[in-house]
C-alpha cells in the first residue's frame, strides 16, 4: 500500500522543484509568508522545508532569518566541476569495466528513452524533465560502476550541480544539444567496454559543462 504524502513532503518537493527548475532564481529571497500564501499552507511546513533545503545546500540563511536561494560564486562553481570531472571520469571508466551484460543492455535501452525526451523538449520548455533525464543518465553510470563510495559522493553533488545547470541552460539553450552529443560519446565507450575513452569523454563533458556554467554566470553578472 502506497502511503499518501504528508503536507510537509508535498511542500518540500514543490519548493525544491521550483528551485531546481529556476522558478526561484539563485540569489532570490524566499519569504516564508509569501510562500505559505502561494502554496496555501501554514508557515510551519514552509519553515521545515526550508530547513531541509538548507541542509542540502539549495538555500542559505543570512542574519535576521533572511533566506535566499543559494547563489554560487564562479570559484565555487569551478571547485564543484573540478571535483566532479575527476569522479565522473572514474565512474565512467569503472562502468565500462564492471557492468554486467544485462546492465549494459538496460543502459542501452535507457539511452533510447533519453533521445526521445531530448527530441520532445527541443525548445527546452520543460527544464525539469530534461534535468531529471540528465541526472538519471549519470546515476545509471554511478550504479553500474560498482563503487558505492564514489556513487554516494557523486550523488551528493547533484543538487548544487542541477542548480548551476538551470542557469547555464536558461542562458544557453544550445547547451542541451551539446550535452546530448557528449552523453552519446560517453555511452558508446561504456557499451564498447572502452574504459580509457569513457573516462576521457566523461571528463571532457564535465569540462564543457563548467565552461557553459561559467559563461552563464558571467553574462548574468554583466546584465545585473
Amino acid at each position: 500500500m502506497i502511503r499518501p504524502k504528508t503536507i510537509r513532503e508535498v511542500v518540500y518537493e514543490q519548493l525544491k522543484n521550483n528551485i531546481l527548475a529556476g522558478v526561484y532564481r539563485p540569489g532570490e529571497r524566499l519569504i516564508e509568508t509569501n510562500l505559505a500564501q502561494d502554496l496555501e499552507v501554514s508557515r510551519t511546513p514552509i519553515r521545515d522545508a526550508l530547513n531541509k533545503l538548507e541542509s542540502e545546500g539549495l538555500v542559505e540563511t543570512l542574519p535576521h532569518r533572511r533566506i535566499f536561494v543559494t547563489k554560487l560564486s564562479r570559484k565555487n562553481i569551478l571547485d564543484f566541476y573540478q571535483t566532479r570531472a575527476v569522479m565522473e571520469g572514474l565512474a565512467a571508466k569503472l562502468a565500462a569495466e564492471n557492468a554486467t551484460e544485462e546492465e549494459l543492455a538496460d543502459f542501452h535501452s535507457f539511452l533510447n528513452e533519453m533521445e526521445v525526451v531530448f527530441e520532445k523538449e527541443k525548445e527546452l520548455t520543460n527544464y525539469k524533465v530534461i534535468a531529471e533525464i540528465n541526472n538519471e543518465f549519470h546515476s545509471k553510470i554511478y550504479y553500474i560502476s560498482k563503487n558505492e563510495v564514489l556513487r554516494k559522493m557523486l550523488e551528493s553533488l547533484q543538487n548544487p550541480i542541477t542548480l548551476i545547470r538551470s542557469t547555464a541552460w536558461t542562458k544557453n539553450s544550445t547547451r542541451k544539444y551539446s550535452t546530448l552529443n557528449e552523453h552519446r560519446l560517453i555511452a558508446s565507450a561504456i557499451l564498447q567496454r572502452d574504459g580509457t575513452t569513457a573516462q576521457k569523454k566523461a571528463e571532457e563533458h564535465i569540462f564543457n559543462a563548467w565552461k557553459a556554467a561559467d559563461q552563464a554566470l558571467e553574462d548574468e553578472n554583466a546584465s545585473g
